[in-house]
């Protein structure tokens, strides 16, 4: 593995729906485009985690599906291994790295007290206590690469990404509750790959930023639209497809001259349930629905000024 070539192509792509056990769940097509792909592959060289920006619902995230499903398929006999960080707004950047359960030890050492005590239970074996967070897995993983998502970055608190530098810097940390005190670090010939996603909720720090790589994903044009569509459904009628892409995007373009570019716009991800709804009735009953006005509004308009201002 350490000297296997890693390029990411974003042509191995898995059949509409399939369940994935890395990920955990379903699996859809997903096309990146060329810049995204020389990004990908510039981060994997280079050894930086590769932040992604763009809006919300625009598939950021399943970037990282994408990879992980892309090198297991070219590379099947590797053990492969995924981890996934939902960071929230409470979110510190130690549960990356890992948590250490404090109340259980106590309440070990209150049991020994009293003569109740056994190996699952030591407060003498302080590792018993500690599990690993993503980071901490990806970085204690010697032999294989692990794909890392660290997903909506900027939900958490400011000091957040900077309390993250030293690990992405130099990709170790110290494990405090270990006595005496331990450094995790990565294999270098087998570093985790770090994806990135934020919906730009709050400015990131420039000492955070100049880590990484950063990649823009741009809200996809009409024919993009299709090729997505077509490819998260089966079959799906052409008419419906083009029409309700063409009310899509007047709805779209209608919000942004209303709100600006940077106002709340319906995301690809809107896109994906108003058309699951759509996909269930006869194609000529829905042609006449989109012609006629907006059906389902709301698949797609998601406040009260949404609907009194486009409905």
């Amino acid at each position: 593995m350490a000297n296997l070539p890693l390029e990411y192509e974003g042509n191995i792509q898995p059949l509409t729906g399939e369940w994935n056990n890395l990920v955990q769940q379903n699996l859809y097509p997903y096309y990146p485009d060329d810049f995204l792909k020389e990004a990908v592959n510039l981060s994997i060289r280079l050894n930086r985690p590769l932040l992604l920006e763009g809006e919300p619902g625009c598939g950021k995230s399943r970037l990282a599906y994408s990879i992980i499903y892309e090198f297991s398929q070219k590379y099947p006999s590797l053990n492969w291994k995924f981890r996934l960080w939902n960071v929230q707004s409470i979110s510190k950047a130690q549960d990356g790295f890992y948590t250490y359960d404090y109340i259980g030890r106590l309440q070990a050492a209150q049991l020994a007290k009293l003569g109740i005590k056994n190996q699952e239970t030591d407060p003498t074996n302080l590792i018993k206590y500690l599990e690993l967070g993503p980071l901490g897995y990806a970085f204690q993983e010697k032999k294989y690469r692990t794909v890392v998502l660290i997903d909506e970055i900027d939900k958490a608190d400011t000091d957040f990404p900077n309390d993250l530098l030293l690990a992405l810097e130099e990709q170790r940390f110290e494990i405090k509750d270990l006595h005496p005190r331990r450094w995790l670090k990565a294999n270098p010939n087998a570093p985790p790959i770090v994806i990135i996603t934020s919906n730009q909720e709050k400015t990131l720090p420039n000492a955070f930023l100049r880590r990484c790589l950063y990649h823009y994903i741009e809200f996809p044009g009409q024919e993009q639209l299709i090729k997505i569509i077509n490819a998260r459904f089966q079959n799906p009628p052409s008419e419906i497809v083009e029409k309700a892409i063409d009310r899509f995007l007047e709805l779209r373009e209608m919000m942004e001259d209303e709100r600006g570019e940077t106002g709340k716009k319906i995301s690809t991800s809107e896109l994906i349930d108003w058309f699951a709804i759509l996909n269930e009735y006869p194609p000529e009953e829905i042609i006449e629905k989109l012609e006629t006005g907006l059906p389902f509004a709301s698949t797609l308009l998601k406040s009260r000024s949404d609907r009194e201002d486009f409905l």
